[in-house]
């Protein structure tokens, strides 16, 4: 069958590691475009943190374009119309919130606009975050965080080894009760568990008509894996983690050797690709 609709990671995905799209990844993401293809990136970043990249690619700010936010907390055009995801809830913030106290962990919740921590130390790879996603980060006592707010994910930030060591230590009723993924290695996120980039596809696919077989993901990190498993072609990057690989159905080059774009003239438009051969 013929790929009619495309969800790409953005981080060490998307873009290289100097944080560009090459030339060569949007030449091929436009000619995917024309041929009739959705490309739709899917991300753990708010609509904030994806729009310079939408509009590189001529895709935002469009009712007919979409984009996978948030791990799959929200999917909608990019325009900002939504079409589903899930979100959690002030009940969750709290008893989450706790259980980083325990770990002794920071933890930042973030909503459609804003980032919000009780913390009063920031860790500087949550300032990275914070910086890279625009989002603001209000510090916030508990008792005015209200039920009314957006809980769309949640993150515990640190270094990789403490994270490895706030991960171990996650009971098993925190694991059945929410979809936990480690995004990089210094983040550990917490989602409603009915948010998932894989969840987020299958979302986009109802919506447009389009069988699952006729579905490409391309990612590199752990949490796309739902996607990578959903999709009828799950292609992992060349510097994707082993578990990626493993699940994946395809390889393609990394992030800094036009891996998107290789993958997008393969099996999108159909054209020889010696590098994959």
């Amino acid at each position: 069958m013929a790929i009619k609709l495309v969800t790409i990671d953005i981080d060490d995905t998307l873009i290289n590691s100097a944080r560009q799209i090459t030339p060569r990844v949007k030449a091929a993401v436009q000619s995917a475009k024309q041929a009739g293809v959705k490309v739709v990136l899917a991300t753990g970043r708010p609509l904030l943190g994806v729009v310079d990249y939408l509009n590189e690619l001529g895709l935002n700010d469009q009712d007919d374009q979409f984009v996978i936010n948030y791990n799959g907390g929200m999917v909608q055009t990019t325009s900002g119309i939504s079409l589903g995801g899930a979100q959690l809830d002030l009940a969750a913030y709290q008893e989450l919130r706790q259980l980083a106290d325990e770990l002794g962990a920071y933890m930042q919740v973030e909503g459609k606009d804003a980032a919000y921590t009780t913390n009063t130390i920031i860790p500087h790879e949550a300032s990275g975050e914070n910086y890279l996603v625009k989002m603001p980060l209000k510090i916030t006592p508990m008792a005015e965080m209200t039920a009314d707010m957006d809980y769309v994910k949640m993150m515990m930030i640190a270094g990789a080894e403490d994270v490895q060591r706030f991960e171990a230590a996650l009971p098993k009723a925190i694991r059945d009760k929410y979809y936990v993924v480690k995004s990089t290695p210094n983040f550990l996120e917490f989602m409603n568990a009915q948010a998932t980039k894989g969840a987020g596809l299958k979302i986009l696919a109802q919506h447009l008509g389009v069988d699952m077989h006729e579905t490409m993901a391309l990612g590199d990190q752990e949490n796309d894996l739902t996607m990578i498993e959903a999709a009828g072609l799950g292609v992992a990057m060349g510097n994707a983690v082993d578990k990626l690989k493993a699940a994946a159905n395809a390889q393609t080059l990394s992030q800094n050797e036009d891996g998107v774009a290789l993958a997008l003239e393969k099996w999108a438009l159909g054209k020889t690709v010696p590098e994959l051969d």
